[in-house]
């Protein structure tokens, strides 16, 4: 190994009491008057298109290159027989500080007003894909995707130079350095063939009323798509690199190292089919081994209506485990990795499970919320069903979320309105993200909602009480040739006894890009002893020590 420091200082944290007290929950405020004024509108005219109902993620990026997080939002577009009033452009808000954002959708060319069904836009990933510094823009579209060159803070249409103009109903996409050959590749998850001539679901004989969405099963699954990066063009090679014939029914996608073999693998969730977990082969090979890693299913050996996803290690053991948002009636999963590349349903166990039965769960998270130095979560829900009173009266459309808390031991506690007034109401959750949006060394949470604004919570944490104030660090990390932002790399943070992993991945979640800084909680330490980076070409540099309450940029040597 190797060590060097490249640190910037750029937030101090406060003063801490040396008064010894537990830490404080991580209390959200609901920032309302941010100058967002976003709606999703999901175009839809009364005969319930499935395209609509599942929609509405949300993307954090630096834009401008001004320091701090911007917001774009997804939206919908006009299906055939919707009113043509509501405006279906896609928005981009700047971050003015202060919690306070400014629409520059039209200044920076994010979107047109010409909007059909080929333009539903269902989420973003926002990689430096030419690595000149700032963020591009590629758009999971339920027709042709499209990608977007980011030129000094304006968007050009770049789909024909850098390719990847998938066509089919796509939900989300996973950039990272597969092959690791110093640029980032793409693999782009499909949902169902899109059809608008559908004559409806639902018991119809019952009246207009009874029409409902109907399940993914009534359509034809979609196969997903690899592209390899050849010279700055996205070149699909699905069916040689094992990934095509598959089907899915796809919603979420999140990559991980799983087994420590030092490359990135992929998981999907799939909607109604046994999910997938591409284990990476190298060469640019993969192979589907979610079965024989347990992860296909939930312990019942059924397939779950699967939303959202994310990996975190939860148990403090060094590597990653697995969460799985699902349907209500199908509690959400969490897999247990037992390090020998397999994984263990403990959705009961962990307390994460019991909690979300009556729920339908879509963006869902690990982080931790309240700087202790375990890895909290955080659950978007909300029916698929927008009169599922009429159709079940004991269920609800509109659903409260969930803040889960994690005891240190990968045990979790869902906290109610403890964890701030918002997680008190109901909304119809759909696309979750995190970003430190206001500098401050927490996680920050954008929750967009079906046919109403989003929500914008400012994590209080530090500074909450005078006594309590959690010590953290925060690394941004620079990695060499056009993967600027070093998606796929492993970091491993020292400190007071304890060691952390995390990776950066961009995509997880459902329907959302987060924030490519990572936040570490330092519980009591101020300091970590040692902070080590696996890049995305294998090798290890040790940084340290590092002071805790900034801050520091890597970069790869």
């Amino acid at each position: 190994m190797t060590r060097g420091i490249v640190a910037v200082a750029l937030a101090v944290a406060p003063s801490c009491s040396d008064e010894p007290a537990p830490p404080p929950l991580p209390l959200f405020v609901t920032h309302s008057d941010s100058g967002v004024g976003f709606r999703f509108a999901p175009g839809g005219s009364g005969r319930k298109h499935l395209v609509e109902i599942t929609a509405g993620g949300v993307a954090l990026l630096d834009h401008d290159g001004d320091g701090d997080l911007d917001l774009f939002f997804p939206q919908g577009a006009a299906l055939p027989g919707a009113a043509p009033a509501a405006d279906f452009r896609d928005r981009l808000y700047r971050n003015d500080g202060g919690w306070r954002f400014t629409d520059v959708t039209d200044a920076s060319g994010v979107s047109d007003a010409g909007r059909g069904p080929d333009d539903y836009t269902y989420s973003a990933a926002c990689p430096d894909f030419d690595g000149d510094g700032d963020p591009d823009l590629y758009l999971c579209n339920a027709g042709r995707n499209r990608f977007l060159r980011n030129e000094s803070g304006r968007f050009v249409d770049a789909t024909a130079d850098w390719g990847g103009d998938c066509a089919l109903w796509s939900t989300a996409a996973a950039f990272a350095d597969y092959d690791r050959d110093g640029d980032l590749d793409l693999y782009v998850v499909n949902y169902v063939a899109l059809s608008l001539d559908h004559p409806g679901c639902g018991p119809l004989d019952r009246g207009e009323e009874y029409r409902s969405y109907c399940h993914p099963d009534e359509f034809a699954p979609a196969d997903d798509a690899l592209y390899r990066n050849d010279g700055g063009r996205l070149v699909e090679v699905s069916i040689e690199c094992g990934v095509a014939g598959l089907g899915g029914a796809g919603l979420g996608a999140v990559l991980s190292d799983y087994d420590g073999d030092d490359d990135v693998d992929l998981f999907v969730a799939n909607d109604s089919t046994p999910n997938f977990l591409w284990r990476n082969d190298g060469g640019f090979h993969f192979t589907e081994i979610a079965a024989e890693a347990w992860v296909a299913v939930d312990a019942s050996g059924l397939s779950t209506a699967a939303m959202g996803a994310d990996f975190g290690d939860v148990d403090g053991d060094g590597d990653f485990d697995l969460i799985v948002a699902n349907l209500d009636q199908e509690p959400n999963t969490l897999y247990l990795n037992d390090g020998n590349g397999a994984f263990d349903d403990r959705s009961s166990a962990s307390g994460l499970g019991p909690p979300s039965l009556r729920f339908v769960g879509f963006g869902c998270e690990f982080a931790d919320l309240d700087l202790d130095g375990d890895l909290d979560c955080l659950v978007a829900n909300g029916h698929v069903c927008d009169n599922i009173e009429l159709l079940e009266p004991a269920q609800t459309f509109r659903q409260p979320p969930h803040c889960y808390l994690n005891d240190g031991a990968g045990r979790f506690t869902q906290v109610g309105t403890a964890a701030g007034a918002y997680f008190g109401g109901r909304y119809v959750g759909r696309g979750l993200a995190l970003g430190d949006l206001d500098q401050d060394g927490d996680h920050d949470v954008v929750v967009t909602h079906w046919n109403d604004p989003p929500a914008l919570l400012e994590n209080t944490t530090i500074g909450q009480q005078a006594s309590v104030t959690p010590h953290w660090i925060g690394i941004a990390l620079r990695g060499k040739g056009t993967n600027r932002d070093a998606l796929g790399a492993r970091v491993t943070v020292v400190a007071g006894g304890r060691r952390q992993v995390e990776e950066l991945r961009g995509a997880s979640s459902f329907g959302a890009f987060h924030d490519l800084g990572l936040r570490f909680g330092l519980g009591s330490a101020t300091d970590a002893e040692r902070v080590e980076v696996r890049w995305t070409d294998g090798t290890t540099v040790d940084f340290g020590p590092l002071a805790g309450g900034r801050i520091h940029r890597l970069d790869q040597p």
